[in-house]
């Protein structure tokens, strides 16, 4: 390696290495993600699926790491949105028939099942009266749930995720699985038409009558008659989680449990296509890079959806539900590129998550400019704004932290990671240093990382045969080298 590409190299790394090791080496980001938000948040107060979503998120890290802070705050949200002598939740509306108002089952579920207290089973009862009773595309038994009593005869990707993980986990737990048919009769009929093979993606929404005034933005004529134009990141996001997150609750032996297993992997299939192969995340909308503008607004790099596809990679890896080889190194590539673009830190250490698309909805009539084109989503007066700290973005950020660490847990604790490229050499100097040597394929991109699965320090740049990492800074321990974004092997300092 020349002199004036070691130097650089050195500075930069032992800035980066003192930063993160002296810093902020506490925690794992799912605890220091949780803590900030809820710090920011207070007890939430409203029963909406945002609320839902994040306090399902913190249970996650309570699942995975105890702490009474998260369940209670979790708990308090309960409190807050169910009468404890009714059951009744405070803001929820039956009639408005939304899946949205669904979602908060989810998380609601858990504090049922811990807490046993009868007025979170009438208000999960009353979560399950209202899919009984949602309207349906076509006005028939068999037909889609429509997203919402103002989106009539439509079918949204986002519905997906906000009606069938309480419903199949409702039924799993009350009726011995009764209505697994109908949940996947949900997914098999919006994946025929809105899934395009020649993009492997999802449209974001399908109108089961394209002609009526709400769903002026849906083509048409066909193919993809009553689909909107382009594919949103998020609204892939939130039926990819669907997927994975429903074959978690559905049993093994369920005869139609193989239906699902094959739509994930052709959704697997799109993400993995149309990850950036140089953030390893995703954009906004997803078949453009950043070279796609409108407007003189450029598509960009998403928060919530690039959270969204990590945890589902890394989930369905987990799950076994797609191929390890396959999928794993984009899903550890994609986190690392969480971190990169999308997480900051204060003085204090305490996290952000930017670059959130703030919302983004097709019609009603009443909203003309919510069109689904590309101008609508770059510029629209809400899906052209990016936000920060926002809730859909900071509980799959949370999520895919939590199976990311889980997976870090699981190697760490491994005497072999993977099988090192034969032509990759480690040498580790006086507990100062690690050198990784290539005597064949050059290196661009070298990660350590502690047994918490945060990042201690990394190199990405130009193709080098040899870079050295300083790690005089760091504790004595057991540490993961990830080399050109594939595994290597455990190295103790």
């Amino acid at each position: 390696m020349s002199q004036s590409k070691t130097i650089p190299l050195f500075l930069f790394l032992v800035l980066s290495l003192m930063s993160v090791c002296n810093v902020f080496a506490v925690d794992p980001y799912s605890k220091r993600m949780a803590d900030a938000q809820m710090s920011r948040s207070g007890t939430l107060l409203t029963w909406d699926y945002p609320n839902g979503l994040f306090a399902e998120s913190v249970l996650k890290v309570y699942n995975k790491y105890g702490g009474s802070t998260y369940y209670n705050y979790a708990l308090n949200h309960a409190k807050a949105v169910v009468n404890s002598s009714t059951g009744k939740i405070s803001g929820y509306s039956f009639t408005a028939y939304t899946l949205d108002n669904i979602n908060p089952g989810q998380f609601l579920m858990q504090i049922y099942t811990t807490e046993n207290a009868s007025q979170y089973k009438v208000a999960l009862d009353t979560l399950r009266k209202q899919l009984s009773k949602q309207p349906r595309t076509n006005n028939i038994a068999t037909g889609g749930f429509w997203h919402k009593a103002s989106y009539p005869h439509q079918m949204w990707l986002d519905g997906l995720y906000m009606g069938t993980r309480f419903y199949a986990n409702y039924e799993k737990t009350f009726n011995n699985g009764a209505a697994y048919d109908d949940i996947v009769n949900q997914f098999v009929l919006i994946h025929s038409k809105t899934y395009d093979p020649a993009y492997q993606l999802n449209y974001h929404a399908w109108s089961a009558t394209p002609t009526d005034a709400n769903s002026f933005w849906a083509n048409q004529t066909a193919p993809f008659l009553g689909c909107s134009k382009e594919f949103w990141g998020r609204g892939m996001g939130w039926y990819a989680a669907a997927l994975v997150d429903v074959l978690e609750i559905l049993p093994a032996n369920y005869a139609r449990r193989q239906e699902l297993v094959d739509i994930l992997n052709q959704v697997a299939a799109g993400i993995k296509r149309w990850q950036d192969p140089t953030s390893g995340c995703w954009y906004q909308l997803l078949r453009y890079n950043n070279t796609m503008s409108s407007n003189g607004t450029a598509n960009y790099l998403e928060a919530s959806a690039s959270s969204m596809f990590t945890y589902v990679l890394l989930k369905a890896v987990r799950l076994g539900l797609v191929s390890k080889d396959d999928y794993q190194a984009a899903a550890i590539k994609a986190y690392q590129g969480l971190i990169t673009n999308f997480v900051t830190a204060d003085a204090n250490g305490v996290l952000s998550l930017n670059l959130i698309c703030r919302s983004a909805g097709l019609g009603p009539s009443t909203s003309p400019t919510r069109d689904g084109t590309i101008n609508y989503y770059l510029n629209g007066s809400d899906a052209g704004v990016k936000v920060s700290n926002d809730l859909k973005g900071v509980g799959p950020f949370i999520m895919a932290s939590v199976e990311y660490e889980t997976l870090q847990s699981t190697i760490t604790h491994s005497d072999e990671i993977s099988i090192t490229p034969q032509d990759f050499q480690i040498i580790i100097s006086n507990k100062s240093s690690i050198t990784v040597q290539s005597a064949g394929s050059l290196l661009n991109n070298v990660v350590m990382y502690n047994s918490a699965g945060q990042i201690v320090t990394s190199f990405n740049g130009h193709d080098m045969s040899e870079i050295s990492l300083p790690v005089s800074h760091c504790q004595q321990g057991v540490y993961l080298l990830f080399i050109n974004g594939g595994l290597a092997r455990k190295v103790a300092i």
